[in-house]
């Protein structure tokens, strides 16, 4: 089978998140790597969801892990044109839930490790795959190997970046706000407090603070955000509306701390308060929180992923910035230096729909072997 009958058959095998069972997906990695020699492991974190380790070694030598992640979004609330598990190619693009998030990655690190397995000649140290469970729920699986005491020299991690090298991604503060107020009729507003009104202007104010932090950009993240993205309240269409829950979406740049974001949100709460007396607001729930990461300019990682992405064929000028959060941020926590790089757009994923380039696919094999040969080849 080529890369791309491997990816089909992948995203065939369905493992959203929720509710997070990535069995099959997991067994399907561990049978593909064991049949070219690799070492699979399985390291078990719940009911149906193992992380897959595959690892080649070639003695003495540095380590460089893949990672990518065996989950995908739940496409179920979503309406699709096709089936999103009955992958279809079209207009040269391969159509399916997980084709560019991240399956797409994924299989092309496979596809590149069976390529160095059967062509070693030259090769010293390791390179181990990291197929995870848990990523679309915080990156479960990526800590849980971070906490099992993970060590490498260098980590590319497949997430759709168009096959651009990213040395930066942004982090993630999303929290839960209820606003209280006071039921009454709606004909005597006056009576009560209406808290989607109050919801509102915090909305509003996120909206000023997004124009404020866009003044001091990141290198190549660009700014910081606030977005409120979720927003309910209210029961009846003539009672004034006792309660309103948001959630706040913040996205920090590497610098940033989520404290720090606390700091900003009471500022903003507080500021509220005063336009708006008798402002009453529960204590905020945390719904995701991942730290900014960023490795060097300078990393021996960027520079084999440049030098591999451009033997591609490809623009490879310099390493840019990922927007969203990916597991990057746990192994830079882990002391890993890491890029992120992978076919597929961002703004694919997570949509009904979600596609991703065969021609992107096909070179990343080509990019992933070419970083594992530049790393773990001594003088090269």
């Amino acid at each position: 089978m080529n890369v791309l009958d491997r990816l089909a058959a992948c995203v065939a095998l369905p493992s959203p998140t929720p509710p997070g069972r990535v069995a099959e997906v997991a067994a399907w990695v561990e049978a593909w790597a064991t049949g070219f020699g690799a070492s699979v492991t399985r390291q078990h974190i719940a009911d149906g969801a193992d992380n897959v380790l595959a690892a080649l070694r070639f003695g003495d030598g540095p380590r460089l892990v893949f990672n990518s992640h065996l989950d995908v979004v739940d496409p179920s609330a979503q309406t699709w044109a096709t089936p999103p598990y009955e992958p279809v190619v079209r207009d040269g693009r391969m159509i399916g839930r997980g084709t560019c998030d991240a399956k797409g990655s994924l299989v092309a690190m496979l596809a590149a490790m069976e390529r160095l397995a059967a062509s070693p000649s030259g090769l010293s140290g390791e390179v181990l795959l990291t197929a995870v469970m848990g990523e679309e729920a915080g990156g479960l699986g990526s800590a849980h190997l971070v906490a099992q005491g993970l060590r490498a020299d260098a980590a590319v991690v497949g997430e759709p970046t168009g096959l651009a090298v990213a040395r930066a991604h942004k982090g993630t503060y999303m929290k839960r706000l209820r606003f209280a107020g006071r039921a009454a009729h709606s004909a005597s507003p006056w009576l009560g407090r209406n808290a989607v009104a109050d919801a509102a202007a915090f909305v509003a104010a996120t909206e000023e603070e997004t124009v404020r932090l866009a003044a001091y950009p990141h290198e190549a993240l660009g700014p910081a955000t606030m977005t409120v993205t979720v927003l309910a309240g209210g029961t009846l269409q003539n009672t004034v509306p006792e309660e309103a829950t948001l959630i706040v979406d913040r996205r920090l740049v590497p610098g940033e701390t989520h404290d720090a974001c606390d700091a900003q949100l009471a500022a903003l709460l507080s500021a509220l308060g005063v336009d708006r007396p008798g402002l009453e607001v529960a204590t905020p729930e945390v719904v995701v929180a991942t730290v900014p990461s960023e490795t060097a300019a300078s990393s021996p990682v960027v520079a084999a992923a440049l030098a591999a992405v451009a033997a591609a064929g490809r623009p490879a000028v310099r390493a840019t910035g990922f927007n969203a959060g990916c597991d990057m941020s746990k192994l830079v926590g882990a002391g890993i230096p890491t890029v992120i790089c992978g076919p597929g757009s961002l703004a694919e994923a997570h949509r009904p729909d979600e596609s991703v380039p065969l021609d992107e696919v096909t070179d990343a094999v080509g990019i992933y072997e070419g970083v594992a040969r530049r790393l773990l080849s001594p003088g090269a």
